[in-house]
């Protein structure tokens, strides 16, 4: 719709045929050096003549006078000449508000957020390169193309704050000659979109999809090109697939886990609780079973739509009308499948063993409570050199990112390399880390291997010049050098020591040559060695459980736990900070004889409570930033736990936050903090 109401513009250059009787066909005079597209040629800067195809027009243009010979006969070519380059290619209207392509073809802005529409990738109507489309104001960021605006002013016409704006209030009369006589441009018929070339309206199709206007010629290839483009479709439907098998796999083993939780609660609670627990097990079913079902009927959705693009791509005997019809049903089914697929296992439930209940908790952020800065002291004092200057300099910080970075779909934990100072960006759905230059911003490289499926964490040992990867569903740590080179991969699926279910958090100890692991999904941190020998393990411990076996009580040693569904660690020369996500906890510990020193936070909105909190940094004096990420925003505490500040909250704006998911503090108390829900990296 937004693109008829351009159309309806009153075009600003008056068409017309010429009624020639005069020359016979064949008899037309060849283009001269200063015909119309000779003249486009010679006017246009270098990028729009490497790139523009020609403007042939398939019109009657014969002449019913001499060839030209005089200066009022090129006056009125380079008229025509001009007209072309103001000409959008899309509404064949003069430019409304310019946008120029990354290849330097120039359209106004209205008409190509229509052409763009939804698409993700798309092609350049001119010369078919193809663009990517990346955020939401894509088209706004264009930058303008000012040779087009100069002679939009040169033929009495300026694009100001998106308004066509006439210089005389009246529209621009056509280029007169030299006995004052004016020139009327014309043209026939209807102009493809594609070739440019003039056609009766019979000889024209109309695509529903993209509204655009094709010759008998261009409208093949369109259709070659929508074939092509259902490739894309049919992978990303595999790769979506693929996705929600490994989430189907990762939801059992909480659902699992959970069972296991509740029966061991029961067996401490007796014979009083059994009920409880019969009906909590029931629950945790329903839950599963209520998963299941969503996830089947996603799973026939997907195979469905496969089928179906399968069937568009081999098929041959169908008509125009049903081949875009297809295509318009499958783009729109797979883009609403898509989004169900990443949006499935957004519910988050834990088992409360305090109370014994299963806790549901909404994916929904909330905002809450935070801080703004204090007026800071006009004397500028050295953050790290007391805990008094640093208090103050988090206190008055004022936290608006100096950059955000929108290079990756779904970011999640960060780490700056100790070897070259560039940032490494776990991606969670591109199945790889990108390395980023951090002065330039650019990507520099990546960290992928074959194994590699889902990359949470990053940490680094510099002294064996290591990284170390998390992959919450391949279950293991995969290892490169820091020149990007694959190691090996540490660990595996399972319940016992050395291996891991959906691992988490990571943190090295490079003095010791030691990796912490946050294992999620066995609710426990394990200590081990480069090559994976297992060391230690951290809120793990034996605890006395009295049972009732053949009419006696018996008591046995069991191992339990203190931590519930942990997401992330930090590692210090004395402490090792945990953040027990299930629990709204942070667990502090002593790095030597694995004792606790304190704890702190619980469940809420209020200043220093936690919602759904995912990861933790210490920085370099020891204060612990906690990403509150259902609360949307950031908690500074002391190292004894006392709150310092509070900053961000829920919105897309710079400061604000989606859903926090990595974070990392410089040595010079610079902040990264990636965001997974605005598919972005702030700078603080």
């Amino acid at each position: 719709m937004q693109n008829e109401k351009v159309k309806k513009k009153p075009p600003f250059f008056t068409l017309k045929r010429w009624q020639s009787q005069k020359l016979e066909a064949g008899m037309r005079p060849p283009m001269s050096p200063t015909s119309p597209s000779a003249l486009a040629a010679q006017d246009t800067p270098h990028g729009y003549r490497a790139q523009a195809p020609p403007v042939v027009s398939r019109a009657v243009n014969s002449i019913s006078e001499p060839k030209p010979r005089n200066s009022n006969i090129a006056n009125r070519l380079s008229a025509g000449g001009i007209k072309e380059l103001v000409q959008c290619a899309l509404c064949l209207e003069v430019l409304h508000n310019p946008k120029m392509l990354p290849c330097q073809h120039t359209f106004c802005m209205a008409c190509l957020s229509v052409y763009i529409a939804d698409a993700i990738i798309i092609g350049c109507p001119i010369c078919r390169t193809r663009i990517q489309i990346q955020g939401q104001n894509y088209i706004e960021n264009l930058p303008s193309n000012l040779y087009i605006d100069s002679l939009l002013q040169l033929v009495g016409i300026s694009s100001m704050n998106g308004d066509v704006r006439k210089s005389t209030g009246t529209p621009p009369s056509s280029p007169a000659v030299n006995n004052g006589q004016s020139v009327e441009l014309f043209a026939g018929g209807v102009r493809c979109v594609h070739c440019k070339s003039m056609c009766d309206s019979f000889d024209i199709t109309l695509c529903d999809h993209c509204k655009l206007k094709f010759c008998r010629v261009c409208w093949s290839q369109h259709l070659d090109d929508m074939r092509i483009q259902l490739k894309s479709i049919l992978k990303q439907l595999d790769t979506a697939a693929s996705h929600l098998e490994h989430k189907i796999e990762h939801y059992k083993d909480r659902c699992e886990r959970i069972a296991e939780q509740i029966n061991i609660a029961a067996e401490e609670k007796i014979a009083a609780i059994i009920d409880a627990k019969d009906s909590m097990l029931n629950e945790a079913a329903s839950l599963q079973k209520s998963a299941d079902m969503s996830a089947l009927a996603l799973q026939t959705s997907l195979a469905e739509a496969k089928t179906v693009a399968v069937k568009a791509m081999q098929s041959s005997d169908a008509n125009d009308n049903e081949r875009v019809a297809t295509f318009i049903n499958l783009h729109q089914n797979a883009v609403q499948l898509l989004s169900e697929v990443s949006k499935w296992d957004t519910e988050r439930f834990v088992f409360d063993k305090e109370n014994f209940r299963i806790e549901m908790d909404s994916a929904t952020p909330i905002d809450a409570e935070s801080d703004d800065p204090v007026l800071e002291s006009p004397k500028q004092n050295d953050p790290l050199e007391s805990e008094e200057n640093l208090v103050l300099h988090y206190r008055s910080r004022n936290f608006v990112p100096h950059y955000v970075w929108r290079k990756t779909s779904r970011p999640c934990g960060v780490g700056v390399s100790p070897w070259s100072n560039h940032l490494y960006v776990c991606g969670m759905d591109s199945h790889s880390v990108l390395i980023m230059e951090r002065t330039q911003a650019k990507i520099v490289t990546r960290l992928s291997c074959e194994e590699m499926l889902c990359p949470v964490h990053i940490a680094f040992m510099k002294s064996l010049g290591e990284i170390y990867i998390t992959d919450k569903w391949k279950h293991c740590i995969h290892v490169f050098s820091k020149d990007g080179e694959y190691l090996r991969s540490v660990g595996q699926k399972g319940s016992r020591v050395g291996t891991f279910r959906s691992p988490e958090g990571i943190a090295t100890d490079n003095a010791n040559q030691l990796i912490y692991v946050v294992d999620t999904g066995n609710d426990r941190i394990q200590v081990i060695q480069p090559d994976g020998k297992f060391v230690d393990q951290i809120g793990v411990a034996t605890k006395p459980q009295t049972s009732e076996a053949a009419s006696l009580w018996q008591t046995k040693d069991i191992l339990c736990t203190e931590l519930n569904a942990p997401t992330s660690v930090a590692v210090t020369n004395d402490r090792v900070v945990v953040l027990d996500s299930g629990n709204r906890r942070v667990k502090v510990y002593n790095k030597h004889d694995k004792s606790k020193i304190i704890e702190f936070g619980s469940m809420g909105q209020r200043k220093g409570q936690f919602r759904q909190p995912e990861v933790l940094a210490v920085d370099p004096l020891g204060y612990i930033l906690v990403g509150d990420s259902g609360n949307c925003r950031v908690q500074v505490f002391k190292p004894s736990g006392q709150l310092v500040r509070v900053f961000g909250g829920l919105g897309t704006q710079p400061g604000k936050f989606g859903w926090i998911s990595g974070i990392h503090v410089t040595k010079q108390l610079d902040i990264i903090i990636s965001d997974t829900k605005n598919h972005c990296v702030n700078f603080f």
